[in-house]
């Protein structure tokens, strides 16, 4: 511009009709660039039901886990009473037997 009171030229509002159209094609790109690496509604919505189905299956194995370590931990209770109970009963009969023999000595 020439000067405080003065019209632009022609050539001067041109120049900043391809400026502004130049921008708008580089904001533009910047714009398509980035709708590019969205994803659609329908593949979120599908890769959200997967990941439920991931999360559901192993949510199952866990629980088989962990009932399996419950019947494991059951199982081990029950060998440890029969155990104690096997090293325990023959001495429990054997002072019986010591006693009544004791007392039919008598």
């Amino acid at each position: 511009m020439n000067g405080p009171n003065q019209d632009p030229t022609p050539w001067e509002l041109l120049r900043a009709v391809q400026q502004l159209r130049d921008d708008l094609r580089a904001d533009f790109a910047a714009l398509a660039s980035r709708m590019e690496q969205m994803v659609t509604k329908d593949v979120y919505a599908a890769d959200q039901r997967a990941l439920g189905q991931r999360i559901g299956t192993l949510e199952g194995d866990l629980n088989e886990l962990r009932e399996q370590r419950e019947r494991e931990e059951s199982d081990a209770r029950t060998n440890r009473r029969l155990a104690v109970s096997a090293l325990f009963a023959p001495v429990i009969v054997a002072v019986l037997v010591a006693v009544v023999l004791a007392k039919l000595n008598l």
